[in-house]
């Protein structure tokens, strides 16, 4: 009996200590590790810079996205940075196609063609955009150890291709400089 008391009662002990705070996006601090202030800061830069030569130099077309290379030592969800640059692009009303789900799309027109499918919610055959551009990116870091510190040097860089030429025809970077104390250095 007292040993079925003690493993319902730690269980609550534990979960009953622990807290979850929210904070304000906005007022992120600067951590160790990447995290929300450098991705925030990357979207933010991104999107408007890419924007604008959107709207001010390309005019017309549709943009794909390409997964974000990180060549860093540390874990970094690129497919966050993806998704906040991208659903700040459109917002912007920049157009974007994704490709990697024409076979789905495909399947699903042939289906319609069967005649099991009402004409009205039918898929259009030939409606499919092609990009006339592509994003691709990376993030890259020099690292140094300097008198107990740590030093890290990292850039993300967005580029975009033309697919009919293969010219990059904008880039764009984002540097973060970070400092952080190293436990134990010297030891």
């Amino acid at each position: 009996m007292r040993n079925l008391f003690l493993s319902l009662l730690f269980p609550f002990l534990f979960v009953s200590c622990s807290s979850v705070s929210y904070q304000k996006i906005d007022k992120a601090k600067a951590t160790k590790q990447w995290g929300v202030l450098e991705v925030k800061e990357t979207a933010r830069s991104m999107s408007h810079s890419l924007s604008t030569y959107y709207k001010s130099e390309l005019k017309t077309g549709y943009l794909e996205w390409k997964a974000i290379q990180n060549s860093t030592s540390e874990h970094i969800d690129t497919k966050l940075i993806s998704n906040e640059i991208l659903n700040q692009l459109t917002k912007d009303k920049v157009p974007f196609v994704d490709t990697s789900i024409r076979e789905e799309a495909s399947a699903e027109m042939a289906f319609g063609k069967t005649g099991m499918v009402s004409a009205e919610s039918r898929l259009a055959v030939g409606k499919f955009k092609s990009p006339s551009h592509k994003i691709k990116g990376e993030i890259n870091e020099v690292v140094n150890y300097e008198s107990g510190s740590r030093i890290q040097y990292i850039t993300v860089t967005l580029f975009l291709v033309s697919l009919e030429t293969n010219q990059i025809v904008w880039s764009e970077q984002t540097n973060f400089l970070k400092t952080s104390r190293v436990e134990g250095y010297g030891l």
